[in-house]
């Protein structure tokens, strides 16, 4: 299990890696890795005039032996991301789906890239 659990860490830290070098004029994306609770995130950070901005583009967990992607805030598909790493499907589950959808599509709401 620790291989896996390492493997799942290492996979979904590289995938938000790609994230941490985004900018725009008023915020950035600023990644973060909790190993010890296996939680990974890549939250907005920034200003815009007076408005402060704070908000959670990316939340990854590891709950259990499956990764489950809280968010998504995105225009890419993480889950494909995911399996192209080498992550078997039914270990991925999209937690931003209500329960009742994710009972109902197990794992087939994961498909290849077309």
């Amino acid at each position: 299990m620790e291989s896996q659990l390492t493997f799942y860490r290492e996979c979904i830290k590289t995938l938000l890696a790609g994230y941490d070098a985004i900018k725009t004029d008023e915020a950035e994306l600023e990644v973060i890795f909790d190993d010890e609770h296996s939680r990974y995130v890549a939250i907005w950070v920034g200003w815009q005039q007076a408005k402060r901005i704070y908000q959670c583009a990316i939340h990854i967990d590891i709950i259990g032996d499956t990764i489950v992607v809280q968010r998504n805030d995105t225009e890419d598909r993480l889950d494909i991301d995911l399996l192209e790493y080498g992550i078997p499907k039914e270990k991925i589950r999209l937690g931003f789906l209500p329960p009742a959808v994710q009972q109902m599509l197990p794992h087939g709401h994961i498909r290849q890239a077309t």
